[in-house]
């Protein structure tokens, strides 16, 4: 899909019960980023069903970077519709809604019905408790298979952190949300718009550092070079982080500062 009329940056946000396109009616807002705001939704033509609407609003200048930007959410958004996994929201439409006379384009996906593995995890801590081996093994065993599933279509997640997974209410299997490959693209268009080399390979992206500092790779958050095996070291990241209830920064210190003594007690 191609839109022609120019998109253009927002500081309008919806409000709770405005309808779009006759078809979702606005509840309220889930939370916002650099790449625009994301909604809780629901689909007045499907009986209420609840769903999720991420506004693509990029934080760019000028008509060129607006329109890259706008072609490069659109085929991030392509990829997303060709992955069809029940452990994945299913992708629903990618739509143009003129309001006060601008374009503004949206993504719309299932909503998922339950916790994230950061609220989890804090839930625990606060009654001074932790994910136990058993857990996190059994997190493992659901999630990897979605991590081969699209690996093996070309995607890369690029952000998995306990934000990112949630644990579905109604059959308590884990959910991976918010690709990050979504939420680079004002980054890939910045980086094309100065004449650096992105490469659209199928495991691999170079231009965009996005991801978690603690649980992306260096080179990730370094130099935005991305490959499917940064989505297995981000996994590692969190299934340590819940499994011992600390901080992914208090865990590098913490490794720093073994590392530092060993160096010492060896010289």
């Amino acid at each position: 899909m191609r839109y022609q009329e120019q998109l253009t940056t927002m500081n309008t946000e919806l409000n709770s019960g405005d309808v779009l396109k006759s078809h979702y009616r606005i509840l309220h807002q889930l939370g916002h980023g650099g790449f625009g705001r994301t909604y809780l939704a629901e689909d007045i033509n499907r009986f209420n069903e609840r769903c999720v609407l991420k506004e693509f609003a990029p934080r760019l200048q000028g008509t060129f970077a607006l329109s890259k930007a706008q072609e490069l959410f659109e085929r991030e958004a392509g990829i997303l519709y060709r992955l069809q996994h029940p452990q994945i929201p299913k992708f629903r439409e990618l739509f143009r809604y003129k309001y006060q006379d601008k374009g503004r384009l949206f993504l719309v996906q299932d909503y998922v019905e339950g916790q994230t593995y950061h609220a989890l995890c804090r839930d625990l801590a606060q009654e001074g408790m932790k994910f136990s081996e058993v857990g996190i093994k059994h997190l493992l065993k659901q999630i990897l298979p979605v991590l081969q599933y699209i690996h093996a279509m070309g995607v890369i997640h690029c952000d998995i952190s306990p934000d990112n997974i949630i644990l579905r209410s109604a059959d308590r299997l884990p959910m991976l949300i918010d690709f990050g490959s979504i939420k680079a693209v004002e980054n890939k268009a910045q980086s094309q718009l100065m004449g650096a080399i992105f490469t659209t390979d199928s495991l691999s992206l170079i231009g965009t550092a996005i991801g978690k500092i603690g649980y992306a790779p260096p080179e990730q958050i370094e130099r935005g070079i991305v490959f499917a095996h940064s989505d297995l070291y981000a996994l590692a990241a969190t299934a340590v982080v819940l499994l011992t209830g600390k901080k992914p920064q208090r865990l590098i210190e913490t490794n720093y500062k073994i590392v530092k003594v060993s160096v010492a007690n060896i010289l």
